[in-house]
């Protein structure tokens, strides 16, 4: 029985590419669910909040990357990656607004770390609104894909004959990379964001997080026969 064979040069930065945002999607879907969950306890753990909110920033960083490798592939005329083809087209017009509000989310939130309670006044609201908006975005992305990763992860720890491609080492290296420097940047935020521990929030599910889960699942019900039935 035959071990392994490497995929043709030809696809093989195409899978690369897949495994590499597979892995980084991975690590993102984990923490973004811890900090869902921190967020609905966001009264008792605002410096957790922060922490894991920097932390996340890394391996978004390396995910951003490589979709947007595979973007500039397709749009430049790589020929690998016009040969895999575009997205879904429901997911190419939500890809740029997910991208501002990604961004916005992320921006607002170490504004917020920075400038600390006394001062959030446009921060809070620009954070608040861009979170509300974001999660049901990053619902539907989450379910596009989300089947799709697990086999792609696996495929580069099975010794399966024409499924191998070079590079394993270093797409779990640029993952490890991401994740470690975003651990560093929430350690270096912990004594800026300190003031947010004396800051008093009331119990209770943050009005953000409500809107924005109520929104998802809206728009989760809307976008499941959209994408089952176009390209």
């Amino acid at each position: 029985m035959r071990n392994s064979e490497t995929l043709p040069e030809k696809t093989s930065s195409v899978v690369r590419n897949e495994r590499v945002t597979a892995l980084a999607g991975a690590i993102l879907f984990v923490l973004i669910l811890i900090e869902l969950v921190i967020t609905a306890n966001l009264h008792s753990l605002i410096s957790v909040h922060v922490f894991v909110g920097v932390l996340l920033s890394g391996p978004l960083v390396v995910k951003m990357s490589s979709v947007g490798y595979r973007f500039f592939g397709y749009y430049m005329g790589s020929p690998a990656f016009v040969q895999k083809g575009a997205p879904n087209i429901w997911l190419r017009l939500l890809s740029p607004i997910l991208v501002i509000m990604t961004i916005l989310v992320f921006v607002s939130g170490f504004g917020l770390a920075i400038v600390g309670p006394t001062h959030m006044g446009l921060w809070f609201k620009i954070h608040a609104a861009s979170v509300a908006l974001w999660l049901p975005l990053i619902a539907v992305h989450i379910y596009a894909h989300i089947k799709r990763v697990p086999g792609l992860i696996a495929s580069d720890w099975r010794r399966q004959f024409g499924n191998q491609v070079s590079g394993r080492a270093g797409r779990l290296g640029i993952n490890v990379i991401g994740l470690a420097a975003g651990a560093v940047a929430a350690l270096m935020m912990i004594p800026v964001s300190a003031p947010w521990r004396h800051w008093i929030i009331h119990p209770g599910l943050p009005s953000p997080l409500v809107l924005g889960i109520i929104a998802a699942v809206i728009v989760i019900l809307v976008a499941i026969p959209l994408l089952r039935t176009t390209r």
